[in-house]
């Protein structure tokens, strides 16, 4: 059964990356307005979709029961593949093959963000501060994409959580009777 776990974590998991970069690379063709739009938030949905897929098909491998911990395992596992494999494949684009789009995509976020302060309500002093912190890290080196990494884990985490709560299915530790009528 260890077997049928991992072959479905690493399927659902391969699967779930690779749409995850295909999705990518389709913002990245789009450009940093697109890279920067609402829609790029569609992204996060994708590996919740894998993940719970997943789980499914574990219970179903399980003859429709599946453990709290064995759900949290594959559901966490999905999103680490799919997270560590998008997080590699933007890291290279943006810093070895395509740096001028690094530099339209920080713009862009620059950009959004002075939009999204200026509509809380920030100071102009507090909107100068943060574009100058903006400009002057590379919010694209592997360094500060392996800590985004990690702290997207930590909410993929959470994640896991609830799916792993919902699809659980506990079997029962003495056989059910069964009664004809």
């Amino acid at each position: 059964m260890e077997a049928k776990k991992t072959s479905t974590l690493m399927q659902y998991g391969l699967i779930s990356a690779l749409v995850g970069i295909l999705f990518f690379v389709i913002l990245y063709l789009g450009g940093s307005k697109l890279f920067t739009s609402p829609l790029a938030f569609a992204g996060y949905v994708l590996p919740i979709i894998f993940a719970i897929l997943a789980c499914v098909k574990q219970k179903k491998n399980n003859g429709g029961f599946l453990e709290f911990k064995e759900a949290l395992k594959i559901a966490f596992g999905v999103f680490v593949i799919t997270a560590l494999a998008s997080t590699l494949v933007s890291y290279v684009i943006l810093n070895f093959i395509d740096d001028g789009f690094r530099e339209s995509l920080l713009q862009a976020t620059i950009e959004t963000t002075q939009k999204m302060m200026k509509r809380f309500g920030a100071s102009d002093d507090m909107i100068d501060k943060q574009v100058q912190q903006m400009l002057q890290s590379n919010p694209f080196s592997f360094g500060k994409m392996i800590l985004n990494f990690a702290w997207g884990c930590i909410i993929w985490f959470i994640f896991s959580l609830i799916i792993a709560a919902i699809v659980k299915k506990k079997k029962p530790e003495f056989p059910q009777p069964v009664t004809n009528p």
